[in-house]
């Protein structure tokens, strides 16, 4: 029996990698955030939001996608779990990520109209992203602890998911609550923005690290994305507390302040894994002249918040 037992697991880590996913666990959080983000700003500029009812059987076959990715990442991440034994957070750290998979995809599929596709933020909404947090970041704790240490310091994993968090969060009701703000309300931005601001100042030479994820273009580019976004979030954040003090029109500004940091966190996620990834980049297009790529990334983001201002005019 125990040398059956034995043979199983031989052959499941041949089929199996040896490392647990770097994205996968923040895909949902990336996508509840995204799509809330992006439909206050449309809300914001004159937009109707689709129907959930036109939308429900996609979505749900796309949740049924990335639910099979978490559960194989889980999968991986159970199996390393006699190797880490030793290791005492480990074995807590991987049921509960277990546990809150169960309750998000209970909470995903049993109302999927308003936690999937969200329109504006209520309690179940926030208490998805909540969870969509924790599985991020229990799902980097198991990612960074196969990758091995490098002197060169990567950009940071979990940065991206509290950023995309307080985006989830703070971002649509202050959206929606701008002509009658409170000075908390004030204040808590205030103390945000200037955290970004520190943190994101910190981040930089990280992303800025030479890596050989440089020789690709898509790489390059979201490394412009990422450092553009920087710069409006921080704009944008200014602009909207100055304008809701003299109760001025700020809807531009606002779909600026909802869409940036949310931009941001995403494009800092893919970085960070790309520079972990252990692949083959030496075949990559960048042919000596990486900062064109990042200023093309640049003009990629002044478009798109650009074609934002357009649309209200409009």
């Amino acid at each position: 029996m125990v040398r059956y037992h034995i043979e199983e697991v031989f052959h499941m880590e041949q089929w199996l990698p040896r490392q647990p996913l770097i994205l996968t666990p923040t895909i949902p959080l990336m996508w509840t955030v995204g799509w809330l983000c992006t439909m206050s700003a449309y809300i914001i500029l004159g937009g109707q939001p689709p129907s959930p009812n036109q939308l429900q059987d996609s979505v749900l076959l796309v949740s049924a996608v990335i639910l099979v990715m978490n559960i194989y990442n889980l999968i991986l991440i159970c199996q390393r779990a006699e190797k880490y034994r030793n290791l005492s957070p480990y074995a807590p750290r991987a049921l509960l990520l277990a546990i809150v998979l169960i309750i998000s995809i209970v909470l995903a599929w049993g109302q999927p109209k308003v936690v999937l596709i969200p329109s504006y933020l209520n309690i179940w909404v926030m208490i998805f992203i909540v969870l969509n947090f924790l599985q991020a970041l229990l799902g980097q704790f198991f990612a960074l602890l196969e990758r091995p240490q490098s002197r060169r310091k990567f950009a940071s994993m979990y940065w991206p998911i509290v950023v995309l968090c307080a985006a989830g969060i703070v971002t649509p009701p202050s959206l929606e609550l701008h002509n009658g703000w409170t000075l908390p309300f004030i204040i808590g931005d205030c103390i945000l923005l200037i955290f970004f601001i520190a943190r994101s100042w910190q981040e930089m030479p990280r992303i800025l690290v030479k890596v050989p994820a440089n020789n690709s273009i898509i790489y390059e580019l979201l490394v412009g994305i990422n450092l553009a976004t920087i710069i409006s979030t921080v704009m944008s954040g200014v602009l909207f507390i100055i304008f809701s003090f003299i109760n001025n029109e700020i809807s531009g500004v606002s779909a600026s302040f909802a869409l940036s940091p949310t931009i941001n966190g995403i494009s800092g996620l893919i970085i960070g894994a790309m520079q972990r990834y252990n692949n083959d980049y030496r075949y990559g297009h960048v042919k000596g002249h990486p900062q064109r790529y990042i200023y093309c990334g640049i003009f990629l983001v002044i478009i798109f918040l650009g074609l934002g201002f357009l649309l209200k005019k409009s």
